[in-house]
């Protein structure tokens, strides 16, 4: 475009030119000063729109043009659909166009419709866009839309708003780091009562397993030279008490005592049964 020109079409232009030809002849139409945005009611925001189509290239007061389509809310419903990002274009009236630049009694070619920017995540950024809808009385598919800034609540400039959404998710990061510390923690408090739990049934094992060792054993594991002693019932009633070193001795002539004629033999012999 040249120096000191502006697109400033009128609303009866956009309808019966632009968006006139865009339905009847679809994507052979093609305008430098409207661009296509499929995704203009869809998950981006407005912003990250106005960025994407040259927004930034618009001064101030300006408007940003482009054709997209509606979509219904359901098949059967005669509602569209105009979420945009985490918010929606709230509507605030309608106006109908007319033939011939808008003359009283003549036929009607396009409605015209104003939205504003609501319900969104940012709240620095509600109110602060808005937007214009042109559609053709028999076609509600495909649309010609406006957008620019509410110069009585101007969006926050990059900057500021790229600082809000650091501070925001260092809030958020902050949370975690502080739940993530104290779900960290119960469990070793947890930990540190089941070992007080263990160690106490442990001792408590330990000292009963000690004492009915104490109580059933006679002697320790560690007395080697302790030998037991057994009762042998005599032939004539009389308690004849019988060491194990006896019991074990071989005798003579028994193959033991052939075998294990040696003291140390024998003392290997009768420390295998203890």
């Amino acid at each position: 475009m040249e120096v000191g020109l502006r697109f400033h079409p009128t609303d009866h232009e956009l309808v019966a030119y632009y968006l006139r030809n865009k339905a009847d002849m679809g994507n052979q139409f093609q305008c430098a000063f409207v661009s296509d945005c499929p995704e203009f009611y869809g998950e981006k925001e407005p912003w990250v729109i106005w960025n994407m189509y040259g927004g930034y290239n618009v001064e101030d007061g300006e408007l940003l043009f482009l054709f997209t389509k509606r979509n219904k809310i359901n098949p059967t419903s005669t509602r569209f659909d105009r979420k945009v990002g985490s918010g929606t274009w709230s509507g605030q009236y309608s106006k109908e166009i007319f033939a011939e630049n808008g003359a009283a009694g003549k036929p009607v070619i396009g409605i015209k419709r104003e939205f504003r920017y609501e319900g969104g995540c940012h709240s620095d950024q509600n109110n602060a866009w808005l937007m214009q809808e042109y559609e053709l009385p028999e076609d509600d598919v495909t649309v010609l839309c406006t957008l620019k800034k509410n110069p009585r609540k101007p969006p926050p400039p990059p900057s500021t708003a790229r600082k809000n959404n650091v501070k925001k998710t260092k809030r958020k990061l902050d949370n975690v780091v502080v739940q993530d510390h104290q779900l960290r923690k119960k469990p070793k408090a947890r930990e540190v009562k089941r070992e007080e739990i263990y160690e106490a049934q442990g001792s408590s094992s330990v000292d009963h397993q000690a004492g009915s060792s104490c109580n059933v054993l006679p002697y320790h594991h560690e007395q080697e030279d302790y030998r037991p002693e057994f009762v042998v019932p005599g032939d004539l009633g009389d308690t004849v008490y019988i060491s194990v070193d006896e019991l074990l001795t071989p005798t003579p002539g028994d193959p033991v005592h052939e075998c294990c004629c040696c003291p140390s033999e024998s003392k290997k012999f009768q420390d295998q049964f203890f």
